[in-house]
């Protein structure tokens, strides 16, 4: 019971105890915290940097894709047929493909019954989210058909109804 008294702190002995140990752990979280702030500031501003440059770069392709699409919507008017449209586009070595509906990806939602093909020119490739393998860029030539008793297939006599830029996620999980 003595030595538990004894060891013990009491008043007389407490400011007794070295509080040089305390100012150094106290010391030793500050130049810690110093140096993770630090680099939780770098890390920050280089992502920053990093999105900001990364931007401005989708913004320059944006611009080339409306390049290319002047270009096209000064030769190819909408009312020309695909016939006309699909010419030019092989006199051109322009490479194109065709899907159905680009309107229903751009959230115009029209109805499938009696719509037509949609032809396909690929202009560019974006990086693609992970779950994607491919980001394309077309340039799209949207086609009525010339008439709803048409089957939803490509006829030469399909009217040109709008040029656009068109992006596409392809291959996804």
């Amino acid at each position: 019971m003595e030595f538990a008294k004894a060891t013990r702190p009491t008043m007389r002995t407490l400011h007794r105890l070295p509080l040089g140990d305390n100012q150094a752990m106290r010391g030793k979280w500050r130049s810690i915290s110093i140096v993770v702030s630090a680099a939780l500031i770098v890390s920050i501003s280089v992502w920053f940097a990093a999105h900001v440059r990364n931007r401005r770069k989708a913004a320059e392709r944006e611009a080339g894709y409306q390049i290319v699409l002047a270009k096209y919507a000064s030769d190819l008017k909408p009312g020309m047929n695909r016939e006309q449209v699909e010419r030019y586009l092989q006199s051109n070595g322009a490479q194109f493909r065709q899907m159905c509906c680009v309107a229903n990806f751009r959230g115009e939602y029209v109805s499938l019954r009696g719509a037509g093909w949609d032809d396909l020119v690929k202009i560019g490739e974006e990086s693609a989210p992970f779950i994607c393998n491919e980001n394309n860029v077309y340039i799209a030539f949207e086609f009525n058909p010339k008439s709803r008793g048409e089957l939803s297939d490509t006829n030469p006599s399909d009217v040109l109804k709008e040029v656009s830029v068109f992006h596409e996620l392809e291959r996804c999980l």
